[in-house]
């Protein structure tokens, strides 16, 4: 017995495109939703000063957070005996700020490492001889662009 192919042009079925927009935007949802974005917790507690001649901070990728303030204790008060720095998410030694923000630059890219800001964040009380030495410490490692947060002063009016 012969097997006769079929000569009359059958076509195969074209592949419907009608779910893919369907489908891109569930994966876009689930993105979205399982996606965190990375944020420092705050071991030191601060109050920030306040400035009069402010500018907005845009945040970068390569931004590096250091705060100086009062240790917070596990059940959220501050303790009144020192101050501590605090480097990302890392409690360090003010000696040790150098070696933390280097290890910090070595795991970036190299144009990334040109455009590193340290953004910090000190309560209004700490005394400016430890800024300065924090300072030093960011000069050593190489950070050199600095930026200081501070919250906008308000002008109280007063009642006459």
């Amino acid at each position: 017995m012969r097997f006769e192919r079929n000569r009359g042009g059958r076509r195969q079925p074209e592949l419907n495109m009608s779910s893919l927009p369907d489908l891109i935007f569930t994966v876009l949802f689930f993105f979205m939703i399982v996606t965190t974005m990375r944020s420092v917790p705050q071991k030191v507690g601060f109050q920030v000063p306040t400035g009069t001649e402010l500018a907005k901070f845009k945040k970068q990728p390569s931004t590096l957070y250091l705060f100086i303030g009062r240790p917070v204790r596990p059940h959220g008060a501050s303790s009144e005996n020192n101050f501590v720095v605090q480097v990302d998410d890392k409690l360090v030694p003010l000696d040790g700020v150098a070696s933390q923000v280097s290890r910090y630059m070595e795991e970036l890219l190299p144009d990334e490492r040109e455009e590193l800001t340290v953004m910090m964040k000190i309560d209004e009380n700490v005394p400016m001889g430890m800024v300065t030495s924090v300072k030093q410490q960011l000069r050593k490692a190489g950070a050199l662009k600095v930026h200081y947060a501070a919250a906008k002063h308000r002008n109280i009016p007063t009642s006459q």
